[in-house]
């Protein structure tokens, strides 16, 4: 694509950079203006707005502390607080962000956002939670990831209470396995 000097013009408006920087900025992002930005800024020629963070691999920036702000016409009151929008985006991110990570032999299966979780149960709650117990009885793992709940004694709670099932799990099968043995041996022994 020929990138023309209207081109050039409009992103050298948009960022102090030389005409041969502008150029090869549009050259690379095949004269997409937006494109052209993010590549001078990761190229240090521009510097990046404060707060900002660009991905390609779905992560979420860390959380700002700096308030939001409602967009208001002159002379129109304040729908909310600003303290109440900070309240709602912090339970955004800690229903979104987060997830229920479910493994078993060490591969992961599957992770649900915290907020399908809640969802499942409140909506299934008798189906959920003996679904989830039965889960450690068959050897799946859950451990909880994301910015707010990735924490080690969250975790560690989790894979101790998998260990215990699979612990208990294995002393039912050694006893319903000695209970087998000893009736097949009954039986061997009973010739009738």
């Amino acid at each position: 694509m020929e990138i023309t000097l209207e081109q050039v013009e409009r992103l050298r408006e948009k960022a102090d950079v030389s005409y041969a920087r502008a150029k090869e900025a549009l050259e690379y992002s095949g004269g997409n203006l937006l494109d052209a930005l993010i590549y001078l800024e990761e190229q240090g020629a521009i510097p990046r707005p404060e707060g900002t963070c660009y991905s390609t691999r779905g992560e979420t920036p860390p959380m700002q502390e700096a308030p939001l702000t409602l967009i208001q016409e002159p002379g129109q009151q304040e729908s909310m607080p600003k303290q109440k929008i900070g309240v709602f985006r912090r339970i955004r991110y800690l229903l979104l962000d987060n997830e229920l990570e479910i493994w078993r032999k060490d591969q992961p299966v599957t992770a649900l956002p915290v907020l399908i979780l809640i969802i499942l149960l409140v909506a299934a709650f008798w189906i959920t939670v003996p679904l989830l117990i039965l889960g450690l009885f068959f050897g799946f793992r859950y451990r909880f990831s994301g910015p707010d709940l990735e924490r080690e004694s969250i975790n560690s709670v989790m894979e101790n209470a998998a260990d215990t099932a699979s612990d208990l799990g294995r002393q039912v099968m050694d006893e319903l396995r000695s209970q087998h043995d000893k009736y097949k041996n009954k039986n061997d022994d009973d010739p009738t």
